[in-house]
């Protein structure tokens, strides 16, 4: 029995499953065991990169419809509520130790019975579920934690499948080609049941092929986005209509464009005015947050080369009128070198850092990919505690390189 929040993560981050996850089988098994049902309407949303965003625009539109709408996330950055929420409310950590407290006991019955641990992924999306069927949600939005064909929430029958994009990561999970990779996008496709994308161009046929296969109707959105502008706002134009992004940045229209497909799909009687309240009030935090004004600090959890080349384009179509510096951490299973050699076509100078992670990175190993100057910090307090005071008001600071090391970062600064 669980008396403090404490003590429910001390155990739910250290439930790890036994071996690869090969079928979804277990999470089948877990939610016939506790009875779970999901008669609500579903979004399933996979993708390199893009899924949280996208995710966050469609709740946010469609909370606006008065109805109750089921988020779940992962991973998270502001908290580990963030990852289960309803509407703008996340989920409080009595709930959490509610629901931690039934899924303790169910889960030692079920190790006894078959000999498998519930890993901490499928405990945190059994809980989800749990609450969203006690509080009769009527849309969940529910994002792939990796993956996709695999993926333990795999195994709901969706209303609509979004696919956002592809590119490498997980490599040592999903495979080392693209089309490796694609495969297990492209495994949440449910037959007779539609699907968005915005992925490339060169792997559009592979798309189309596969969703015809399952009778699915599939819409390349991007086809549809023109006319984007990024300033004050992300403007675009989705099948020639005028719409507004809050997120800065050009592949913000791409997210926002399947947010519009999807709500249309899911809630025919929407309006574009709805839509574009939606997308214009959509706060997202981690995805090119500026979170301090003077000194000018940038957060943005791109962790992977897809998400790295999104960032650098955004800043090069808008930099704020700024000289960039940057402070990047990266985990050791991450293309760092290649992450660092990207942005070093928009730095001058870094801040190496690290943070308290057995996956973390020794900061000299950044060092060996630039000729530009820097600085190492084997603390990121004390390099953000540095930069502080060398950023000049001609100058932005921008924070990435992993999610996880941007999550503490916010939280320090917006803390102290």
């Amino acid at each position: 029995m669980f008396n403090t929040i404490t003590e429910v993560y001390d155990w739910l981050f250290n439930q790890k499953k036994l071996n690869k996850r090969e079928n979804l089988d277990r999470i089948k098994k877990c939610v016939e065991l506790l009875s779970i049902e999901t008669n609500y309407k579903i979004i399933h949303i996979a993708g390199t990169n893009g899924k949280g965003s996208t995710a966050s625009y469609i709740k946010n539109i469609l909370k606006l419809t008065n109805k109750h709408i089921g988020f779940f996330i992962s991973p998270f950055v502001i908290s580990f509520n963030e990852r289960i929420q309803i509407n703008d409310r996340y989920i409080s950590n009595a709930e959490i130790m509610h629901y931690a407290n039934k899924l303790y006991s169910f889960s030692n019955a079920y190790y006894k019975e078959y000999n498998d641990i519930i890993p901490f992924f499928e405990l945190t999306l059994l809980m989800a579920l749990m609450y969203f069927q006690d509080r009769s949600i009527d849309i969940a939005v529910i994002e792939c934690g990796m993956g996709g064909l695999l993926d333990a929430t795999n195994f709901i029958n969706p209303d609509i499948s979004i696919i956002t994009n592809i590119g490498f990561d997980h490599m040592n999970s999903l495979g080392n080609t693209i089309e490796e990779i694609a495969a297990h996008k492209l495994g949440i496709i449910k037959p007779n049941k539609p699907v968005l994308t915005t992925v490339d161009d060169s792997l559009k046929n592979m798309f189309l092929e596969y969703a015809n296969k399952l009778n699915s109707k599939i819409t390349f959105v991007d086809q549809y986005v023109s006319d984007i502008n990024v300033s004050d706002m992300t403007y675009f134009k989705y099948k020639g209509i005028n719409y507004q992004s809050s997120l800065l940045a050009k592949y913000q229209a791409f997210n926002a464009s399947l947010a519009i497909e999807a709500v249309k799909y899911i809630d025919n009687n929407i309006t574009d005015d709805i839509i574009n309240i939606g997308l214009s009030t959509n706060k997202w935090p981690g995805r090119m947050e500026i979170i301090s004004k003077k000194p000018f600090i940038m957060l943005d959890g791109a962790h992977n080369i897809h998400g790295i080349e999104a960032l650098v384009e955004s800043l090069k179509e808008n930099n704020f009128n700024k000289k960039i510096k940057i402070m990047f951490s990266a985990l050791a299973d991450k293309e760092f070198n290649k992450m660092i050699n990207l942005l070093d076509d928009i730095t001058d100078y870094y801040y190496f850092t690290t943070i308290n992670d057995v996956r973390a990175t020794n900061v000299i190993e950044f060092s060996k990919y630039t000729s530009k100057n820097y600085s190492l910090h084997n603390d990121f307090k004390e390099a953000i505690n540095k930069a502080k005071t060398e950023i000049n008001d001609d100058e932005m600071l921008i924070i990435t390189g992993s999610l996880h090391f941007i999550s503490l970062v916010r939280e320090y600064i917006i803390v102290k």
